[in-house]
C-alpha cells in the first residue's frame, strides 16, 4: 500500500503566504540597509568619513544587492498574490 502526501489548495496558499511573508521580512531589512548605506555614502561624499575607512567597491556591491533584491520582490509580487488568491 502506497500513500502519497499531496498538498491541497489551502495548504499551498498557506505555504505561499509564509514564503511571501519571509520575502517581505528581508525586504524590510533591505530598506533599513539602504537607509544606512545612503547615510554612509552621503557622509563619505561630504567628507565626514576618511577615505581609508570606506570601501567604495563594497558600497557599490551592497547597493547592487539591495537593488536586485527589491527588483526580485517587486517582480514576484503578482505571482505570489495570484497563488494566495489575493488581488
Amino acid at each position: 500500500m502506497r500513500t502519497e502526501k499531496h498538498l491541497d489548495k489551502y495548504d499551498k496558499e498557506i505555504l505561499f503566504e509564509y514564503l511571501w511573508k519571509t520575502i517581505n521580512f528581508f525586504y524590510g531589512i533591505m530598506i533599513i540597509l539602504s537607509i544606512l548605506v545612503g547615510i554612509r555614502t552621503l557622509l563619505y561624499l561630504l567628507g565626514g568619513i576618511p577615505e581609508e575607512e570606506t570601501s567604495i567597491s563594497g558600497t557599490i556591491i551592497v547597493i547592487a544587492f539591495i537593488v536586485v533584491y527589491v527588483l526580485f520582490r517587486n517582480l514576484t509580487k503578482p505571482y505570489f498574490m495570484k497563488k494566495m488568491n489575493k488581488s
